[in-house]
């Protein structure tokens, strides 16, 4: 027995080793970019196929594993997409999400009509109209519907054949847009972020002068926060230095430390008073200011003004870092667990005002897993509700319930005293878990049969994946612009959302350096995704595979 018969033998017997075996091997070659675009986390899949190539049939991953690992990407998927989604749908996202919707019904009826004319297994074309649309819950919602029908395996084989090239060929297809139109990237991102209003700037604080009279006598609310909206994090009052609070009451001469975005913080000062250099700094003997921590579950999904820092403490809150984002706080901001506080307070108060934030890493790291089990039980719950469509029966399954219930739940934010929303941690956490098992669930148990139809009808495969995403891309693409009249990189957005694909999303907004594209991204992706699910089950059941 050879060394390789040896390590079969000894993988087909040992699931763990064999499950992260390929999640290692896996991560180590999605860090593999080719000018900044790589496969990311679905290089498990394609070391997963290789591995079940390897096994020739022998080795066996347990379902529960793949559904485990699809339950908890897409469940933080919505929980993190839940409130921008529907604040966009509201705002902008009918339209766009229109267009979403006529693009992957044409991508469906090619792919039907690619079945026929080519006479490819109906299972094939099933996975390669999920690939062609790189959506993983479609596929899992495929091979969950298929159920143990002998042609299951070829769904991730037509996914997996299709994949690579869905990655690529609509990055490429936009820059050829930008090219033909000589788009300038700068004008048109400045165009996006106008439409959309969301503009992401980093707060700034500027010290000025009270000098004119206007404004002398009015409180801070009156003189500054309702009308520029900015705040005032310390004011110098002669040899004292006190905390801005909303109901302070102006003097002439008063030194004042502002914050805001850099527009408004301007604008203020042009009514305030000159820009001196001459700071409000204290010895920390009357004021202080630091980073808190946001780990108190009660004030968890209130809004900012509902904490009432100002008048309880005597505090203000000049910004809050998200992830790894700066943002100026309205009144209306909702607080989310984790969320770092910058907070300016009496030096007395700040001990207490920081066992009332909470400010522990441990109550941060860790999950409340009642919300998080009872999420994903009325995901599932929903998930096995029939849709009944004439003679034939669809359901959203395993993915489309988890997300149709975690977008409702993340935006809902919490529940009397359950809290729905994850850490940004934890959900990141999670979600490529989820997606890593899944990816290497499917790739084992599929790698035998990918290499036999590679081998037997590779580049018709590679052709019809890609006139499935070219259409797709080219619908998404040119209607947002000619039909919407969207400008570049809001319409590169609209194609990353409607591909469901964050290599798109990730190139349109690492050129653009704005968050602009995910504006376009939240309020397609959703549906985008859910009606996948659905179109992916329709297309089994109209090639006679259910």
């Amino acid at each position: 027995m050879t060394a390789l018969d040896l390590l079969r033998d000894f993988l087909s017997q040992n699931t763990i080793a064999l499950l992260f075996l390929t999640i290692g091997f896996g991560y180590l070659l999605s860090k593999v970019e080719f000018k900044g675009v790589g496969l990311g986390v679905a290089s498990v899949l394609f070391v997963g196929l290789a591995v079940g190539a390897f096994g020739e049939g022998r080795f066996k991953v347990p379902d529960v594993v793949g559904q485990l690992g699809l339950l908890l990407f897409v469940y933080t998927v919505g929980l993190q997409s839940g409130p921008g989604f529907f604040r966009i749908l509201r705002q902008r996202g009918i339209s766009l999400t229109l267009l979403a919707v006529v693009s992957i019904c044409a991508v469906a009826v090619v792919a039907s009509l690619c079945a026929t004319l080519f006479s490819v297994n109906g299972a094939i074309v099933v996975g390669m109209f999920c690939g062609s649309l790189t959506n993983t819950p479609a596929l899992a919602a495929a091979t969950e519907a298929i159920g143990t029908h002998p042609d299951a395996p070829l769904i991730a084989v037509g996914y997996s054949v299709v994949y690579p090239l869905a990655v690529v060929l609509p990055i490429l297809f936009s820059l050829a847009i930008a090219s033909i139109r000589r788009i300038d990237v700068a004008r048109e991102t400045a165009r996006a972020e106008e439409t959309a209003g969301t503009k992401t700037e980093a707060p700034v604080g500027k010290n000025f002068v009270l000098q004119h009279a206007e404004l002398v006598g009015k409180t801070v609310r009156e003189a500054l926060l309702i009308p520029f909206g900015v705040r005032v994090s310390r004011i110098k009052r002669g040899s004292d230095v006190f905390v801005g609070v909303a109901n302070t009451v102006l003097q002439h001469g008063d030194v004042l430390r502002v914050v805001g975005s850099e527009l408004a913080v301007q604008r203020a000062g042009d009514a305030i008073g000159p820009e001196t250099t001459e700071s409000p700094e204290a010895e920390r003997k009357q004021v202080d200011f630091r980073r808190i921590l946001l780990t108190n579950s009660s004030l968890v999904g209130k809004r900012l003004k509902e904490l009432d820092l100002e008048n309880t403490w005597g505090a203000v809150v000049t910004r809050i870092r998200r992830g790894d984002v700066d943002f100026f706080p309205t009144d209306e901001t909702v607080l989310e667990r984790g969320d770092r506080l910058r907070v300016v307070a009496p030096t007395d108060r700040v001990a207490d005002l920081t066992k009332y934030l909470g400010d522990s890493a441990k109550a941060l790291s860790e999950t409340d897993y009642l919300s998080l089990s009872l999420g994903i039980l009325l995901g599932i719950g929903v998930g096995q509700i029939p849709i009944q469509i004439g003679e034939f029966e669809l359901k959203l399954g395993l993915a489309g319930g988890a997300l149709l219930v975690s977008l409702v739940l993340g935006y809902l934010g919490r529940t009397g005293s359950l809290i729905w929303d994850l850490p940004l941690e934890i959900d990141a956490t999670f979600r490529q878990l989820g997606l890593v098992l899944f990816f290497a669930s499917v790739g084992i148990k599929s790698g035998a049969q990918f290499a036999d139809a590679v081998s037997g009808q590779g580049f018709l495969l590679i052709s019809i994946g890609a006139l499935l995403t070219f259409t797709s891309a080219f619908l998404l693409l040119v209607g947002a612009m000619w039909i919407l009249r969207l400008d570049w990189v809001t319409a590169t957005g609209t194609l990353a959302g409607g591909q469901t694909q964050p290599a798109v999303l990730s190139f349109i907004g690492k050129l653009a350096k704005s968050e602009a594209p995910t504006i376009a991204y939240s309020a397609v992706f959703p549906t985008a995704m859910i009606l996948k699910i659905l179109l992916a089950q329709a297309l089994l059941w109209w090639l006679h595979l259910t």
